[in-house]
């Protein structure tokens, strides 16, 4: 056995609900705009902006305080399909304020998607055991696969990549090249 935070499943649910209600079947060109002018779950059009290995929360490091940065801004365009080997059809913004404990953004992709949660959690949190849930090792201080979706902790940052579109043990490979892409940026 192994753990999931309530957060986890927050945001599996949150992909699921929103996945099969419409909200994010909305088509643009795959372009991404600032989340403050974009209406919460909807998909934007615009410039990208573009991540730099820094933080991009514009204060530092959003690992132990502060407020979690926008996930949009983490990976750009380019990574996301070096990341994925999937080119981008549409993404998904939250539309969420600086100061709201939750984000995510999704690229959705020919043949699959990436999706990126962050939230704030604890170490005891984190640890919540659940059945089904396993182990893995060399990405952030602690991380578990259940479902699909890698769960990583950072600090007191829960970092959920899901990706979809390849076999089970690539999508794992991929989840993992972002959550150690986008760490150090958070």
């Amino acid at each position: 056995m192994k753990r999931l935070s309530a957060l986890a499943v927050v945001s599996f649910t949150a992909v699921a609900a929103l996945s099969g209600c419409g909200i994010l079947d909305q088509k643009t060109n795959g372009n991404s705009a600032s989340a403050a002018d974009a209406p919460t779950g909807q998909a934007t059009t615009g410039a990208a902006p573009t991540p730099t290995a820094d933080a991009v929360s514009g204060v530092g490091s959003a690992k132990d305080a502060g407020d979690l940065p926008d996930p949009c801004t983490l990976l750009s365009k380019a990574e996301v399909v070096s990341l994925t080997g999937r080119e981008i059809t549409q993404i998904d913004e939250d539309g969420a304020k600086p100061s709201d404990t939750t984000r995510f953004c999704q690229w959705q992709q020919d043949s699959g998607q990436l999706a990126l949660f962050i939230a704030r959690t604890t170490e005891e949190e984190f640890k919540t055991t659940i059945a089904d849930a396993k182990p893995v090792d060399g990405v952030g201080e602690d991380a578990f696969e259940l479902a699909g979706h890698l769960y990583v902790l950072y600090g007191t940052v829960q970092v959920d990549v899901y990706s979809r579109g390849a076999s089970d043990a690539q999508n794992l490979t991929d989840s993992k090249e972002v959550a150690d892409k986008v760490i150090p940026r958070i």
